[in-house]
């Protein structure tokens, strides 16, 4: 059943969140700034704002994540909640990854609305060796401490090779071995 839905639709939607580095930062003071600080820059920013999360990649991570969102668009996640869990599922677009509740995509399709949206910033990877990842979540229908989660169990599940093999490979490529329950345990739900 979950076949159906993952083949069928494609989120379609005015992006609501900054597209570009420049939105969000000047740019030429950035680039000034050691990859250290604009770690550290980035980070502190965004760690008091409630709507927003950070994360930082190496370039070499970036290239893992990019091709294997390139070859594995989306992504299924489990989030405890207190008297029980809800399910996001998530689907890569270029640079931006788009989260949704799975029960909205099921009936809505590409007219689901995205709850949270990770965007990858790759201007400094030339001259930092570092992407820039932020999380913004849209509607308040998911809190910060959930987005941190998703954003850390995705990159982690993206970037980890066993992981990505066993979960988000097979939910792509092979439906029909996915096994949800297992994926369900591994979060301990």
């Amino acid at each position: 059943m979950l076949n159906i839905f993952l083949n069928k639709y494609q989120f379609a939607f005015t992006y609501p969140c900054p597209r570009k580095l420049r939105e969000i930062v000047k740019m030429s003071l950035f680039e000034r700034e050691s990859k250290d600080q604009v770690i550290s820059l980035w980070m502190e920013y965004h760690k008091e704002k409630q709507n927003n999360v950070a994360y930082v990649v190496s370039k070499d991570e970036y290239e893992i994540l990019k091709r294997n969102t390139k070859e594995s668009p989306l992504f299924l996640l489990p989030i405890k909640r207190k008297g029980g869990h809800f399910q996001l599922i998530g689907q890569s677009q270029t640079n931006s990854i788009l989260f949704t509740f799975l029960e909205e995509y099921k009936k809505s399709g590409s007219f689901s609305s995205p709850y949270f949206i990770l965007t990858i910033f790759e201007e400094l990877l030339a001259q930092k060796q570092v992407a820039l990842i932020r999380g913004d979540i849209m509607d308040y229908k998911i809190d910060k401490d959930e987005a941190t989660f998703l954003t850390n169990q995705f990159l982690k599940f993206y970037m980890t090779p066993e992981l990505y093999e066993k979960y988000i490979y097979t939910l792509n490529h092979k439906q029909q071995e996915f096994n949800y329950d297992d994926f369900k345990n591994h979060f301990q739900i």
